[in-house]
């Protein structure tokens, strides 16, 4: 069997996900090859897939990573038709590094030199200081203790959670509005809803019109 040295093109990377981005992907928000719409935000506490441990555990850090298309996590400039990458001459540093058949190179890279919100939203941008509000109130819970503790008849710990949840996305809500945000824009200054994080966890979200209502089955 011949041994593989280079990329086949199969899409399979790009398909799983976007790159996170590293401190030497700077360079492409500042030039405008990735804006804001391109990014979403992976905050400490959330479960990802781990490639160093390949464990789902909780991040030890925010970070950023391109973000993914009609819903799915396939990397929003992998174009499937052409099997290739629409910014390959810009593509970020994890791109570069990445050898499937090789992986020694962006396991080394792999939480190193991570970037953050406050790395890339400027001093005067208003929503700076709502982004660090938001952080500060509403922290991804303990989502590995919620994961072996929660259970039926835990009432209080969901009604707890539940009336958390809606908290965050009043302020949400309250932001988009103010400040006119995309939902890409909502995903890059304040991550994905707390809501959408339990459902990972065996919880049912019933979204009626003003409050977010959390079964665990």
């Amino acid at each position: 069997m011949t041994e593989q040295t280079e990329c086949k093109r199969c899409g399979t990377c790009c398909e799983n996900g976007g790159p996170a981005l590293h401190s030497q992907d700077l360079d492409l928000i500042e030039q405008g090859v990735l804006s804001q719409n391109d990014l979403i935000t992976i905050r400490k506490g959330e479960l990802i897939h781990h490639p160093a441990t390949d464990a789902i555990q909780p991040v030890d850090t925010e970070f950023l990573k391109i973000a993914g298309k009609k819903r799915t996590w396939s990397c929003r400039f992998y174009d499937p038709e052409k099997n290739g990458c629409t910014i390959y001459t810009h593509r970020p540093i994890g791109c570069h590094v990445l050898k499937c058949w090789d992986t020694e190179e962006i396991l080394k890279l792999a939480g190193k030199d991570l970037l953050s919100r406050l790395d890339v939203i400027k001093a005067d941008d208003p929503l700076r200081d709502r982004v660090i509000d938001h952080e500060s109130r509403f922290p991804v819970p303990d989502l590995k203790k919620i994961s072996r503790t929660v259970t039926r008849s835990s009432k209080n710990t969901i009604k707890k959670l539940e009336k958390f949840c809606n908290h965050e996305v009043a302020l949400r809500m309250e932001s988009v509005m103010r400040w006119h945000l995309t939902v890409d824009q909502e995903l890059f200054y304040f991550g994905r809803p707390i809501f959408e994080l339990l459902r990972a966890l065996r919880f049912d979200i019933v979204e009626k019109k003003n409050w977010i209502k959390l079964k665990f089955k």
